[in-house]
């Protein structure tokens, strides 16, 4: 089993927010730091290719400028 820990990745997320406050919280962050879902994909398709004697327990992903 592999978890994949993501930072602020730019989805539709804050489309389903219905609290004011955290929609625009999540549009700010995500259009200032977010990275493409796509970058994540690749990470899970590396992830998943991995040969059955390697075993990654665990991948944090975050964006350069994303506050550590």
């Amino acid at each position: 089993m592999t978890v994949i820990e993501p930072g602020a990745i730019a989805t539709e997320l804050a489309d389903h927010i219905s609290h004011a406050d955290s929609k625009k919280a999540a549009e700010e962050a995500t259009a200032e730091v977010g990275i493409p879902a796509d970058d994540i994909a690749d990470v899970i398709a590396f992830a998943i290719s991995r040969p059955q004697r390697v075993t990654l327990n665990e991948i944090l992903v975050r964006p350069t400028a994303q506050a550590m």
